[in-house]
């Protein structure tokens, strides 16, 4: 593909926008939770770390993506181990926080209260970014093929990321 085809084009855009809510979408759960007089728990904190460390994840696939559509040699075998060592960590904070949330709401009981949205809100995004980064996409509503592909029946597909790591993969095993 070419630097200006219209995938390296979006793809300039999104790693941008996937970057910034590394720090926006934790400082507005603090501030949301911090203005309704909630405290900062540990389910906050590890939601946060939880979604802005799977953000991260999803701001490095998107610029390994935006490289391979530029044509960049070997744009995408020198990040796929850096992602493999990053999907443990990944779980992990999303288990510990899912935990954590389990936790609280055990002790105080679930509440329609930012004390416990925000959290459940941030973990649940951070599951669903592992899942569209890792395993299957589901992000389908941004670009128009993927939605009429999506509508017309065909179910949902391995996510980008899973397809380079298969095809790293083969690449790594001796050939006999």
């Amino acid at each position: 593909m070419h630097a200006t085809s219209a995938p390296a084009r979006r793809l300039a855009t999104y790693w941008k926008i996937e970057a910034g809510n590394i720090v926006f979408l934790p400082a507005v759960a603090i501030y949301i939770v911090h203005r309704s007089a909630g405290t900062i728990s540990a389910a906050l904190v590890l939601s946060c770390l939880a979604c802005s460390f799977l953000l991260v994840i999803g701001t490095i696939v998107l610029r390994m993506m935006l490289r391979k559509a530029r044509g960049e040699a070997g744009a995408t075998t020198a990040r796929i181990p850096l992602l493999l060592r990053l999907r443990w960590p990944a779980l992990a904070l999303c288990v510990a926080a899912a935990v954590a949330l389990g936790m609280e709401c055990f002790d105080a009981g679930p509440q329609l209260s930012a004390q416990f949205l925000a959290p459940a809100a941030l973990l649940l995004l951070a599951v669903l970014e592992y899942i569209n980064y890792y395993h299957i996409q589901l992000q389908h509503f941004d670009h128009a093929p993927d939605w009429r592909r999506l509508m017309s029946g065909q179910g949902f597909r391995p996510s980008h990321l899973a397809r380079e790591i298969e095809r790293w993969k083969r690449t790594q095993r001796p050939r006999a």
